[in-house]
């Protein structure tokens, strides 16, 4: 049920909170929706709280700690609001944070995308994106090529903030350093058509771009750790009589190619029959 629908049939529920400016005069401090349904509405006359008169960032921080409380709000628009407060000089983010009785981190999450391109910040806002989300593609470790790219995917929805959580975790695994070049692009682009939520898949890309890149002792554990894992499975597999019973002809030949391809990079000779 709309705003609007909702006041018409019941009323207003919750009064206004406003400030007397002087006699009549008076400024709204809490309920802008509510004002506007009312005015929508055509009904002039609403049940008020009234408080002293203050000053603007006084009623910033009023509205503020409601709203960081109640999220009625987005995050674009209580970063206005904090941001706001920033301009002047008496406020600093620990008085903010003792003001809303909210933490330090809090106010901090709000603020710490404060040098984020502004065309960004108006895509996500007009297309509810999650300002967080903006934030960290933002911060991402990688070149700023890679980043543009998985902004243009979140901004087309073709990825969620939780591809996003993954890839930020990625990029701080210890092989992730040995990715060079076009490689990095290569590997975000792989995890990102991954679509895997298990985290494990995302590190097992990460690992095989590293040993792409070079050697090291860590990578080729893991790869060969997973390699074990797979081919157990696929011996599982090929125990079960229900799967290999009725393989054809043209399966049997799919599968040997590729256990050739296997043995002769492996340097064995001969590969058991499949019959």
């Amino acid at each position: 049920m709309s705003l609007e629908l909702d006041i018409s049939r019941n009323g207003l529920k919750v009064p206004l909170i406003v400030e007397e400016k002087g006699e009549n005069q008076y400024v709204l401090v809490d309920g802008y929706r509510r004002y506007f349904a009312l005015d929508f509405l055509k009904i002039e006359a609403a049940e008020c709280i009234v408080e002293t008169y203050s000053s603007e960032e006084e009623r910033i921080v009023k509205r503020l700690s409601k709203e960081l409380h109640t999220k009625r709000r987005t995050a674009y628009q209580l970063e206005r609001m904090i941001k706001r407060l920033l301009e002047n000089e008496k406020y600093d983010i620990p008085l903010i944070a003792s003001l809303c009785n909210v933490t330090e981190g809090t106010i901090r999450k709000y603020v710490r995308g404060a040098d984020i391109d502004p065309e960004w910040f108006r895509i996500g806002e007009e297309n509810n994106l999650g300002r967080h989300t903006l934030t960290e593609i933002h911060n991402l470790n990688i070149n700023q090529e890679v980043i543009n790219d998985i902004f243009e995917k979140y901004k087309e929805k073709q990825i969620n903030k939780s591809t996003v959580h993954a890839i930020k975790k990625a990029i701080k695994e210890k092989a992730f350093m040995d990715i060079l070049g076009d490689n990095v692009k290569m590997c975000m682009d792989e995890i990102i058509d991954h679509k895997n939520k298990e985290y494990e898949a995302v590190r097992a890309i990460v690992y095989e771009y590293s040993l792409q890149a070079g050697y090291t002792k860590e990578s080729h554990t893991f790869i060969h750790r997973l390699i074990l894992s797979l081919l157990s499975r696929v011996e599982k597999i090929f125990h079960n009589k229900n799967y290999v019973d009725y393989l054809t002809t043209k399966q049997k030949k799919e599968i040997r190619k590729l256990l050739c391809l296997f043995t002769k990079f492996c340097g064995f000779h001969s590969i058991p029959e499949i019959s």
